[in-house]
């Protein structure tokens, strides 16, 4: 360059001397967010970096104590979910419940499906016991009652009956 450009314009010159140190701070401030937000990234990182093998270590023993509970845990659970929901209707609709024997029936030839089925014994007043059933009925469509049996109450008032129903609930998921 000819220096003799910058003594002949004083616009040349001063183009020169202030548009480079405009651009370096232009640059400079357009990418400060950019930095900002890579350093918090950086961080965040680090964080979970420190984090994250503890993580996987406590969901590799949580998933191998779950695995040691999984054979029984299908076949019990229907079982006290079935119980818990028989218990809680009666409460709901004044019917005593003494006690809830659940039973598995195993398939015979030409039966196509496996049942649950569950003997509930219990006193109220006709119209609990029939409050019960019909609660029962809408609640839970794949359990049915198969007998009923009742009996005056001997301990209770004339009004109370000794129940016993029997149900059975159908099997259709899980079964092989």
């Amino acid at each position: 360059m000819d220096v003799g450009k910058f003594k002949a314009s004083r616009k040349i010159l001063q183009g020169w001397v202030v548009i480079p140190p405009l651009l370096i701070v232009l640059v400079g401030l357009g990418s400060y967010p950019i930095q900002r937000k890579a350093y918090w990234s950086l961080k965040r990182t680090k964080a979970l970096h420190e984090i994250l093998p503890m993580f996987v270590q406590i969901r590799r023993e949580s998933t191998e104590v779950i695995q040691l509970f999984q054979g029984s845990e299908d076949e019990i659970s229907m079982e006290d979910q079935l119980i818990s929901f028989l218990q809680e209707a009666a409460q709901e609709c004044g019917f005593t419940v003494d006690s809830v024997n659940v039973e598995r029936q195993r398939l015979k030839p030409g039966e196509k499906l496996p049942v649950l089925r569950v003997a509930v014994k219990g006193v109220g007043s006709f119209n609990t016991i029939e409050r019960y059933l019909n609660e029962v009925a809408q609640a839970e469509y794949l359990l049915s009652e198969e007998a009923i049996r009742l009996s005056r109450a001997r301990d209770q008032a004339m009004d109370h009956y000794s129940a016993e129903i029997i149900f059975e609930r159908l099997l259709v998921s899980g079964w092989q």
